[in-house]
């Protein structure tokens, strides 16, 4: 059996199960737990399936929405978000900036900067400032384009080689009080800490639906990780009941909406 062949296959059992583990599908198909991590982390860089902890779920169950689906939710709380992000931001600034629709948000309220440089992995975020930020200079990561969504791999490391900010600003698809910011997929959490080491602040971007998302989502950073949290409400006060137990420098300031 062929690696593609296998794989259609393993897609066919997330199809009908919609999860599936790898030490099973070791034994059903008798190849190593190597070979099928691969198989998966394959199908997940296409688009195929989201990887959780032993195994693989079907994205039709846990995917985040599109960007522009996501534009249109929460407007007011990430457009309040956004702007309280940008009083951090001074003019002929370089800072990088993340995936996601309440990192665009943040972008579009830097409108009234100039001479900035925005370094980001995002096409929307690019597209945007380039159709309306002229005082604005966007700066494309390296790495492989997925779903249309944001770029990893190698080649985004490698383009960050030699970048050094004061501020990265991140978006998070979750969090939750034992694993902290998530992500939706395994390469936005990789893609997202790298970013985090290229630069002297990390400022997360979150509105308040984002805490206690699904468990299934992948850690990219603990509380203890992140010097600045912005947020529109902090639900419970759950992520402040985090940050004092992590200790350390994190601030979580919640804006008016």
């Amino acid at each position: 059996m062929t690696s593609d062949d296998r794989r259609r296959q393993i897609l066919s059992l997330l199809s009908s199960q919609g999860i599936v583990h790898v030490a099973t599908l070791s034994q059903t198909f008798g190849v190593s737990t190597v070979t099928i991590r691969t198989d998966l982390s394959e199908l997940e860089y296409g688009g195929k399936l989201k990887r959780i902890h032993g195994g693989a779920v079907s994205v039709k169950e846990l995917v985040v929405p599109s960007l522009p689906k996501r534009m249109r939710r929460n407007t007011r709380a990430k457009d309040a978000i956004g702007h309280a992000a940008a009083g951090l931001v001074t003019d002929g600034e370089t800072i990088l900036v993340g995936s996601g629709s309440t990192t665009l948000a943040f972008v579009n309220a830097l409108n009234p900067k100039t001479n900035l440089s925005i370094i980001t992995d995002e096409p929307g975020i690019i597209n945007y400032v380039t159709q309306r930020m002229p005082n604005v200079t966007p700066i494309c990561t390296g790495g492989i384009l997925g779903c249309g969504y944001h770029y990893y791999g190698p080649l985004l490391a490698a383009s960050l080689a030699n970048v050094h900010v004061d501020k990265v600003f991140l978006g998070a698809d979750g969090f939750e009080r034992r694993l902290g910011f998530l992500a939706e997929r395994k390469v936005t959490a990789e893609a997202k800490k790298e970013f985090m080491r290229h630069g002297n602040r990390t400022v997360i971007l979150m509105d308040a639906t984002k805490v206690g998302a699904s468990r299934f989502f992948v850690p990219f950073a603990m509380p203890g990780e992140i010097d600045l949290i912005i947020m529109d409400s902090d639900p419970h006060g759950i992520v402040a009941t985090s940050v004092r137990a992590a200790g350390g420098r994190t601030h979580v300031i919640e804006v008016c909406t």
